[in-house]
């Protein structure tokens, strides 16, 4: 994954916000997701898969278009409670936080999955993120 091309990209997405977001800390709530704890990448998609949005993750890992994905869907996937904790932790509220994460995860999937697939490449640049903004976060 080229991290300049994933700040890029969120610097767009987070231009289209009114105030000030912290970029890392947003970072690490959607990185979060997808930690080890979590399953990584996979654990993430087996969610999307076993709420019957599948299709929609699986576009993102693929090559081709990366399917949306909406507000009320990331809810029925993620629930309420998970939700509000990660917008909190980046310091939002949640009805700020679900628009940008909306943007942010179809395209940090399809970064970190440059070969259409989840593979070994794709969970070290998993790692990498989670540690370059680990440095970030916690200075």
């Amino acid at each position: 994954m080229d991290m300049f091309d994933l700040m890029k990209s969120a610097n767009s997405i987070l231009g289209k916000t009114d105030g000030e977001v912290n970029l890392g800390a947003l970072a690490g709530s959607v990185m979060g997701m997808m930690s080890k704890e979590s399953g990584g990448i996979n654990g993430l998609l087996e969610q999307f898969q076993n709420n019957g949005l599948g299709e929609i993750a699986k576009s993102w890992v693929s090559t081709g278009e990366n399917m949306p994905v909406s507000p009320d869907q990331l809810l029925q996937v993620f629930g309420h409670e998970k939700l509000n904790d990660l917008a909190n932790k980046s310091g939002m509220d949640l009805q700020k936080f679900l628009p940008i994460l909306t943007a942010a995860l179809p395209l940090i999937i399809d970064k970190l999955t440059p070969d259409g697939e989840v593979n070994d490449k794709s969970n070290r640049s998993l790692e990498q993120g989670m540690g370059l903004l680990s440095m970030f976060v916690n200075k």
